[in-house]
């Protein structure tokens, strides 16, 4: 019952008050996470008064729901790390090896190709130093992930007997634990795009030997057959892992994004710079493998067009017989391949759609958005 609540009187005796346990007052923050937490509700605008007899279960009110905060995305990663640690230790069967092997032969500028490894793995690297930037020195709302993890009811209870020391090395082991879980996400990603990458550039030195007629149209063939051996290797087991965390980054995205627009009456300014650094963060190596196959795809498709170039440079093929150059004419036409990711083949047209629906989307709730330039 509300205290200004009116009630009837009474002419009779009161009975005697009873003692009764002292409610607590519980800011409900919104469905945060210790790994991407983006907005956290400020006083006097979206603070919730909720009555609650039971102290034990402040810490799980404050972190919200238990199950899809931390359980879920938990074994979304384990999963993407068992199954990377399970086919790139048991089940590659030399594959990259191979393939690297091939390409570096039909290099024509090896120099090139090491220096572009080289910036994917450097480009994993800078996004990972700022992931652990953001979620140690940032924080949200000036509170950085160790205070907000030492905010729990139940790590305020535990810490209470523990030294000074012992809450220092639980800060330090919080932060090593985020960096190993961004240091798997990194080299799984990387290492994806990077077999993409090898991939584009292994289709493209055969299409360049082609037309050079350095290699024989048979010879051509059977290296395209390869090709395929490795292509249905990339969509089959090694985008596994791929899929599995790209479902839990997008998931960080889009939570992300909905808790920057869910209250659009009055933003800080501090906290939507945060809120879409984060967003960026998570974005960026959601759709870095989807663009990587859209790219491999676009190889893969331009290849078709392999027999009709040879067909009208009669004088690089001048030593071929007709029989060879409507062979290859036939084989390059009929070739079907694409990359795949959750097993669906990956269009660089149906990409690039999405990616505008997503910004046309995020420019509209970003206009129905009031920023303040003070602090609330």
């Amino acid at each position: 019952m509300e205290p200004n609540q009116s009630t009837p009187l009474s002419t009779t005796p009161a009975p005697a008050p009873t003692t009764s346990a002292i409610p607590y007052s519980v800011k409900l923050y919104p469905n945060w996470t210790i790994r991407d937490s983006t907005l956290a509700e400020y006083e006097g605008s979206n603070s919730t008064t909720l009555n609650t007899p039971e102290p034990e279960h402040l810490g799980l009110l404050a972190s919200g729901e238990a199950i899809f905060t931390y359980l879920v995305p938990a074994l979304l990663h384990l999963n993407g790390y068992l199954m990377a640690v399970f086919i790139y230790r048991f089940a590659d069967n030399e594959q990259l090896q191979s393939l690297v092997e091939r390409v570096f032969i039909l290099s024509s500028n090896p120099r090139r190709l090491v220096l572009t490894l080289w910036l994917y793995f450097g480009l994993g690297l800078v996004w990972l130093g700022v992931s652990i930037a953001y979620v140690t020195l940032l924080g949200v709302d000036g509170i950085t992930v160790s205070e907000r993890f030492l905010s729990f009811d139940w790590t305020e209870r535990t810490m209470a007997g523990w030294a000074t020391h012992a809450a220092e090395v639980l800060r330090a082991l919080l932060i090593v634990t985020l960096f190993f879980h961004d240091l798997v996400q990194m080299v799984v990603i990387v290492s994806y795009g990077l077999m993409c990458y090898m991939l584009r550039c292994y289709l493209k030195a055969l299409k360049e030997k082609l037309l050079l007629h350095t290699i024989e149209p048979l010879n051509w063939m059977r290296e395209i057959c390869e090709f395929r051996k490795l292509l249905h290797h990339l969509n089959t087991k090694i985008s596994l892992p791929v899929a599995s965390l790209t479902v839990l980054n997008l998931s960080y995205t889009v939570s992300s994004v909905a808790h920057l627009f869910h209250d659009m009456t009055a933003c800080p300014i501090n906290i939507f710079t945060a809120s879409l650094a984060n967003i960026l963060l998570w974005l960026v190596i959601a759709l870095v493998p989807f663009f990587q196959a859209a790219s491999l795809t676009v190889t893969c498709r331009q290849t078709q067009s392999c027999g009709h170039l040879i067909s009208i440079r009669p004088f690089v093929h001048r030593n071929t017989s007709s029989e060879d150059l409507n062979t290859v004419l036939l084989y390059a036409s009929s070739l079907k391949m694409s990359a795949k990711l959750f097993r669906m083949p990956v269009s660089a047209h149906y990409l690039c759609f999405l990616v505008l629906v997503c910004f046309i989307g995020v420019l509209t709730f970003g206009m129905c958005l009031n920023i303040s330039l003070g602090r609330l």
